[in-house]
């Protein structure tokens, strides 16, 4: 059955340009796994043209900024929303971070700038206009995202 209010951004990160030793192909299987589901018409009919899947190079900080730029631009509020990330989550000098294809690393830290900071997540999440938003995060030490989304409320 069609779903035609549905939009999705699924990531995975897999590999890491800066930093092999992070690299966990099983992450961007799962986003891949996750986008079938989605699509196929007999399971949740998602339109195609509005499952945005991002995995390997794909996956960089710039693009998934992009993409939950489009996604805040496109969904209304009688949209559903999923927005999905498996990879690492991982500490810098500001804070936690989702790290990014193209995250690098001093040390174990991630280097400001190359990952996607809870703060800016939780800015980008509330750009998105639709009232029903499910956000999947497999990420280490992913409790530290904030769970109150809504301006104004403590955590």
């Amino acid at each position: 059955m069609p779903f035609p209010t549905a939009y999705a951004l699924l990531i995975g990160i897999g590999r890491y340009a800066h930093a092999p030793q992070l690299d966990v192909p099983i992450t961007a299987a799962d986003a891949h796994a996750v986008a079938a589901v989605l699509r196929d018409p007999q399971f949740c009919g998602y339109p195609p043209e509005q499952v945005t899947l991002l995995s390997a190079a794909a996956a960089s900080r710039a693009g998934i900024l992009a993409a939950l730029d489009e996604l805040a631009a496109r969904a209304d509020e009688g949209d559903t929303v999923f927005v999905f990330y498996a990879g690492h989550g991982e500490y810098g000098d500001d804070g936690y971070h989702l790290t990014t294809h193209d995250t690098r690393l001093d040390g174990r830290k991630v280097v400001t700038g190359t990952g996607i900071g809870e703060t800016e997540l939780i800015a980008k999440i509330r750009a998105i206009k639709a009232r029903r938003l499910l956000l999947i995060v497999n990420a280490c030490h992913a409790g530290e995202i904030s769970p109150v989304l809504d301006p104004g409320e403590e955590p």
